[in-house]
């Protein structure tokens, strides 16, 4: 799993998928589904998740998958740890950034800016700042089981890589089910979580250690 290839980031929608996507309509009440879903996101302190991720890239007929574990811990700290099939780890503690490929960390300093812009991203769809970043539009979808945010980057730079993100949350939760990164060239991510756990004590070394 590459850097860009997550650029919060840390996104959605296989061909199996789309069929079920178009059962999406507009929101009926987007104002209130944004606020519930910020109340959610600001009751919550830290999350644990397993995650699955499928890569759909033009030049292949079957998608990359991939497998890992996530954490976040209020208000600025992350770990998305890709397992399988390689290890690849992206890790955010405050201002701080780094990232390990295999066995080897990565030098970030060259990335500057846009290592920067990618954290915030990240950092936003977890704790729920996407709502008032002035990054991206958004528009509010729904079907009776789930909540779909569409976010339209703004920012030159990011729609240079992105078309579009979208967030698909559970209804009855207002928790992130599904996250998928539409890439300008056509390719997306899809990735889903599962076993997530709120709200539980999650040891520092977690985001100190890759």
């Amino acid at each position: 799993m590459k850097l860009s290839k997550i650029f919060f980031a840390f996104l959605l929608i296989s061909n199996s998928l789309n069929v079920f996507a178009q059962e999406f309509k507009p929101a009926s009440n987007p104002d209130k589904i944004l606020a519930d879903l910020r109340k959610s996101s600001l009751a919550t302190s830290s999350i644990q998740a397993d995650f699955k991720e499928e890569k759909f890239l033009s030049f292949l007929k079957e998608p990359e998958k991939s497998t890992g574990v996530f954490y976040f811990k209020k208000a600025d700290r992350m770990r998305w740890e890709q397992q399988t099939p390689f290890k690849y780890i992206i890790l955010i503690n405050g201002d701080k950034l780094r990232v390990q490929d295999g066995s080897k960390e990565k030098n970030m300093g060259a990335a500057g800016r846009m290592a920067g812009q990618i954290k915030q991203v990240m950092l936003g769809l977890v704790n729920g700042d996407f709502q008032e970043s002035k990054a991206f539009t958004q528009v509010c979808m729904e079907n009776s089981n789930q909540y779909m945010v569409i976010l339209t980057p703004t920012n030159k730079r990011m729609r240079n890589v992105y078309s579009k993100i979208n967030l698909v949350f559970s209804k009855s939760s207002l928790r992130l089910k599904e996250l998928t990164f539409f890439e300008k060239g056509g390719d997306k991510s899809v990735m889903k979580f599962q076993n997530e756990r709120f709200n539980q004590p999650i040891a520092e070394s977690v985001f100190l250690n890759l």
